[in-house]
């Protein structure tokens, strides 16, 4: 019967990597396998996710060096998204929102919309509170982000007829050149990154 590996008994590098195919290495093991170059960025990625608001960046940080994804792009384009497009200013200070639609019954600067401005009058004749307004429209902002980020991550049109273009989201460096990589699976991530800020914060 072979004997259970351990960190304790097998020494050395070599060793650390042997055990890894056996078992999920955590965090720290992962990182004392490393050569000294990619610890190098993998110390200074970590940085970079914590002064970007980021209180717990070792998956985020694991999950670019060993498998070459753009997790600080996603980072920050989803951290964007929710403090500029879902939560700042729908639930936030949905004051603001809710007087400048309201302006807009039987005008024509968004007809489209002139619909939604005459219920949001009828909500506000009928008392509803600006934060419940602003709660409902914090998860159409939500909804609608999600949808976006999906048909991104999609890449193409599944219901175009003939031959049809597509679309992708690529990485670029600080000085705005592309660094071949694609940015994907964005909507899995949007609701997780959320929640992983209100377990930070809590």
């Amino acid at each position: 019967m072979f004997p259970r590996l351990s960190l304790h008994s097998v020494k050395g590098q070599l060793g650390q990597r042997l055990l890894m195919k056996y078992r999920y290495p955590t965090y720290e093991e992962w990182l004392a396998c490393l050569s000294q170059a990619e610890r190098d960025r993998v110390l200074k990625l970590t940085e970079q996710f914590r002064v970007n608001g980021c209180a717990a960046p070792e998956l985020w940080v694991r999950s670019e060096v060993s498998e070459d994804f753009c997790q600080f792009a996603t980072y920050l384009l989803l951290t964007r998204i929710w403090r500029c497009e879902i939560d700042h200013s729908w639930s936030e200070t949905p004051e603001t929102w809710i007087k400048e639609f309201s302006r807009t019954v039987g005008q024509t600067r968004l007809p489209v919309f002139d619909d939604a401005a005459a219920a949001l009058q009828r909500l506000q004749e009928a008392q509803v509170s600006a934060a419940d307004l602003g709660a409902v429209a914090r998860l159409v902002a939500y909804s609608t982000a999600f949808g976006v980020l999906n048909l991104l991550d999609e890449g193409s049109d599944r219901n175009a007829v003939g031959e049809t273009p597509g679309w992708s989201l690529r990485e670029t460096d600080a000085e705005g050149n592309l660094t071949g990589r694609d940015i994907g699976g964005l909507h899995e991530s949007l609701l997780s990154i959320h929640e992983e800020s209100v377990k930070a914060g809590s």
